[in-house]
């Protein structure tokens, strides 16, 4: 199963443990320096709007951890106090089901924060998993502090409801492509998207995640994924190497299965 091992906040693991909050006093030093960690405050749109003094406190507290590849940062059921930034990286969020199939739910790139709503639900508990795809870096926010602040700065809570509208239609959308949208259709859909630029007649671009969590993510098994590449190689639309894609008819590809 993936994501086995389970980060503790020092680039170390363990076997369990996920559900407790983080004991700060015990993760030693930080892996970024403090002065680093309050320009990546400064700078992101969740925390710029807070106050020189907040931003300094938030740091303090703050801390990063690093993942090994398929690590895990938290598993469904755990204590949910913390929320998180992605510094360098992806974070895979997903759910097991009973047969042991993995369902990703999201991925998370860097800059991108998540599990931050989770701080004005009843809600106490991660609904999901979260590893990494790769080695990645994250940075652990405490969100009981960070809602505390919001209560005394109104503009970084209109615009953490931004952000949060936006994670909103974007699973409405994803719900929508779901249901209403054959797998040829969400599949096509989603290599158009990689695309650098979707006006252009050729292209190529590396997949972001293996291709049997693109299938998952996008609904189908993988024998689907693959029967479906094939056929888009057969009318020459692209050319696979690995996870390298060659687009040779982009707006072809956006056709296929319309």
């Amino acid at each position: 199963m993936p994501g086995k091992k389970i980060a503790t906040g020092t680039g170390r693991s363990q076997n369990s443990g996920y559900d407790r909050p983080f004991d700060f006093s015990q993760m030693g030093s930080p892996t970024m320096s403090e002065f680093r960690l309050q320009a990546v405050i400064g700078e992101h749109f969740l925390f710029s709007s807070l106050s020189q003094q907040a931003q300094a406190t938030l740091s303090q507290q703050c801390r990063t951890i690093k993942l090994k590849n398929d690590e895990t940062l938290f598993s469904q059921g755990g204590e949910a106090h913390s929320f998180y930034l992605v510094l360098s990286g992806t974070i895979k969020l997903f759910r097991v089901s009973p047969d042991g199939q993995t369902k990703v739910i999201e991925v998370i790139r860097a800059g991108e924060a998540f599990a931050e709503a989770l701080m004005f639900m009843d809600q106490i508990r991660y609904p999901v998993n979260a590893a990494a795809m790769g080695v990645s870096e994250v940075m652990v926010i405490p969100s009981k502090l960070y809602k505390d602040m919001l209560l005394a700065a109104p503009q970084s809570a209109m615009k953490l409801m931004g952000t949060m509208a936006v994670k909103l239609h974007r699973r409405i959308k994803e719900i929508e492509t779901l249901t209403l949208q054959n797998t040829r259709h969400r599949l096509g859909n989603y290599l158009f998207g990689l695309a650098p630029d979707p006006a252009a007649k050729q292209c190529a671009f590396q997949l972001p995640m293996a291709k049997q969590l693109i299938a998952s993510q996008l609904g189908m098994q993988p024998e689907t994924f693959s029967r479906l590449i094939k056929e888009m190689k057969t009318q020459g639309l692209i050319e696979v190497s690995g996870a390298d894609i060659q687009v040779n008819d982009l707006q072809g590809l956006r056709a296929f299965g319309h």
